[in-house]
């Protein structure tokens, strides 16, 4: 975990999914943050600097055991906003459904609509085949978890602040249709396209990523 800053609400960015995965993803939206603004982020056990679990097997409560931890250390009891990109935008939801009162505001960046379903998000026939470092997780019960998190129909995140943002190259009319269902999930939600980026829109448009969180912290 790496943290800097002081103006708050504080940022913390959770990073995607894959062998090469890690909170290093950010650097180019941490680089053009105004200066002084609070922000954390880490690499969950297994990816990045990291340490592998000792366990098998973890589900969406370790992950929300892992970000309340980087939540503490960002802002002690306050609220922070939430920037997940692809399947960071799982522990991100799962933490704002379950702690209202520690989230200021999310930024998915695009991220995996829980309907839509890993797999399908990730390019994979199987769960099986989704790479992830040496994260140990049980994708299957992650997926179950988070669908059922949201599954409250409406908008399950009431009115908190929601940016989507979802690549604007190589996405599919499904894919936009599930950006857009991200973005209902709060009757505050907002969508946004970054028009030059694939899906890794840390890297191709951090200047979008910053607006949004601007629009969040707003």
């Amino acid at each position: 975990m790496e943290c800097a800053g002081t103006e708050l609400p504080a940022v913390v960015f959770l990073h995607g999914l894959g062998d090469r995965a890690s909170s290093a993803s950010f650097e180019p939206v941490i680089d053009r943050l105004e200066p002084d603004r609070r922000w954390c982020r880490y690499d969950r056990p297994g990816a990045g600097d990291s340490p592998a679990p000792t366990r098998s097997g973890r589900d969406a409560e370790d992950l929300g055991r892992e970000l309340d931890a980087v939540v503490a250390e960002a802002d002690g009891d306050g609220a922070v906003v939430l920037v997940g990109h692809s399947f960071g935008s799982y522990p991100a939801l799962d933490y704002a459904l379950a702690h209202p009162d520690r989230v200021a505001g999310l930024v998915l960046l695009d991220g995996v609509e829980p309907a839509f379903g890993l797999a399908r998000a990730l390019g994979a026939d199987d769960l099986d085949d989704v790479a992830m470092a040496e994260e140990a997780l049980d994708l299957r019960a992650i997926q179950e978890q988070t669908e059922q998190a949201v599954a409250a129909g409406g908008e399950p995140l009431g009115d908190l602040p929601l940016v989507v943002v979802a690549r604007g190259r190589d996405g599919s009319a499904a894919w936009t249709a599930a950006q857009r269902a991200l973005g209902g999930l709060s009757s505050a939600g907002a969508l946004r396209t970054a028009a030059d980026s694939g899906h890794d829109i840390p890297a191709d448009a951090p200047g979008a990523v910053v607006d949004a969180i601007g629009s969040v912290v707003g």
